[in-house]
């Protein structure tokens, strides 16, 4: 093999490992999974408490599209599947000969599913070209599109020492988190599909630094006015998403800021120039 084709075969990049499950539905209702029984789901990201539907963190292209799905319970772990996104394929095969091959990408936002995928029927029908039953699916993780406002995170739930959270519109799952309140850190646990910080009696400016899977970091500054001032159904944006093996990027021109009440983040964003941060 000469030297030329050694190092693009070295170099290509890796593709992602296809795996073999079933997917099912869910009802047609607006919040079936993500808003069930208006509890968020598992994951959290339309929790009445935050909104429901109108949540900040509710806000992804998969969510108001219905595009989105539950998982059994040995995909979902301890809830490091959420905001997940997957390629599901049905390419035939089914034992009556139900529905037409298709493809669509889900984002993961609730656990408990009877198959590997219960599937909003608007993503289900997309899929199979039908509305009910078990169809054989083929399955592989991509990276998630995103809503132009950003990486958000919003207070779920506090008391005196202990705050939820939830992460949302990133393109891969939160794969750590820290919280940092007038300069000291917390580290942050996941618990199920949100992540939460046992701070105690402090106060002070509000920063979140999280990685994501696929090792990019993302820091929200300058949080909800600080501390103190945190309320259930707050969110903080950001604009920033980096390698942290890359060098830091040049400042963008014109950044604006981008948030609700309390957020004047301003970070930069560093992406490779084939995969757009925010289509």
């Amino acid at each position: 093999m000469s030297l030329k084709l050694l190092l693009a075969v070295l170099l290509q990049p890796s593709l992602a490992k296809v795996y073999q499950g079933t997917m099912s539905m869910w009802s047609e209702t607006k919040d079936t999974l993500v808003a069930y029984k208006s509890e968020g789901s598992a994951c959290k990201f339309a929790d009445r408490l935050m909104g429901g539907l109108n949540s900040a963190t509710a806000q992804t292209p998969y969510i108001t599209s219905k595009n989105y799905c539950a998982v059994n319970r040995g995909l979902f772990g301890n809830g490091e599947i959420c905001g997940r996104c997957y390629r599901l394929t049905y390419k035939g095969g089914h034992e009556q000969g139900l529905g037409r091959p298709g493809s669509d990408v889900v984002q993961i936002v609730d656990s408990g599913s009877w198959a590997t995928f219960d599937c909003h029927m608007t993503a289900f029908n997309k899929i199979t070209d039908y509305n009910t039953g078990f169809f054989p699916v083929s399955y592989e993780e991509v990276p998630c599109n995103t809503a132009s406002q950003g990486p958000v995170v919003g207070v779920l739930q506090y008391d005196y020492y202990w705050t939820k959270f939830v992460f949302s519109n990133l393109r891969y799952p939160v794969k750590s988190a820290d919280l940092i309140i007038g300069g000291k850190t917390h580290h942050m646990k996941l618990v199920g599909g949100y992540w939460g910080a046992w701070t105690g009696p402090i106060t002070g400016e509000t920063s979140f630094k999280i990685t994501e899977e696929n090792g990019y970091q993302v820091t929200f500054n300058n949080c909800f006015g600080g501390w103190k001032n945190r309320k259930t159904g707050d969110a903080c944006y950001t604009n920033g998403r980096s390698k942290a093996a890359l060098p830091p990027p040049e400042p963008e021109v014109g950044s604006s800021l981008r948030g609700a009440k309390h957020n004047t983040s301003n970070a930069t964003e560093m992406e490779a120039p084939e995969t757009p941060l925010y289509p």
